[in-house]
């Protein structure tokens, strides 16, 4: 499993090279992180605990990924290697690419608390979530400009 080198994949993909016993680990592990995003939510568990800032987050999840995965089904059907198929290499760049997300996220929301508790300490809680939700949507941004790079990559 290509847990990180994200042009190794490719390459793997491309060539056909990946086994029946790493595609079930590239199922596995994409549906243990569905699940980890899903259990994370707030909403999930509570959503009376959801504040405006959290459901504008939410949409912006929604409408990002929508619109990302619109993209990369249309770069499956007009690709030019008909023998891919499309779960795969969605599966397996779901991994490094959320591996990255999650590091992005962590850095921005200590720069974010560093500017913070530097520059605006007497901030309300809504100026504070706003960085939150700015954060969340850049990070979101990037991860499916790079999915949908990869994709084009390896379908092309």
């Amino acid at each position: 499993m290509y847990i990180w080198n994200i042009n190794k994949l490719v390459m793997a993909l491309q060539a056909g090279t990946i086994t029946g016993k790493q595609k079930k680990r590239y199922r596995i592990t994409f549906w243990v992180l569905v699940a980890l995003t899903v259990f994370s939510l707030t909403g999930v568990y509570n959503p009376s605990s959801m504040n405006g800032y959290d459901v504008i987050d939410l949409i912006f999840f929604f409408i990002i990924n929508v619109i990302a995965i619109y993209l990369l089904v249309d770069i499956y059907k007009k690709r030019r290697r008909k023998e891919l198929d499309f779960f795969l290499p969605f599966f397996g760049l779901v991994i490094p690419l959320f591996l990255r997300n999650s590091l992005w996220t962590i850095l921005l929301t200590i720069i974010g608390s560093i500017y913070i508790v530097l520059f605006a300490p007497y901030h309300s809680l809504e100026e504070t979530n706003i960085i939150d939700v700015s954060i969340n949507a850049i990070v979101e941004i990037v991860m499916n400009i790079m999915f949908v790079h990869y994709f084009k990559k390896i379908y092309n």
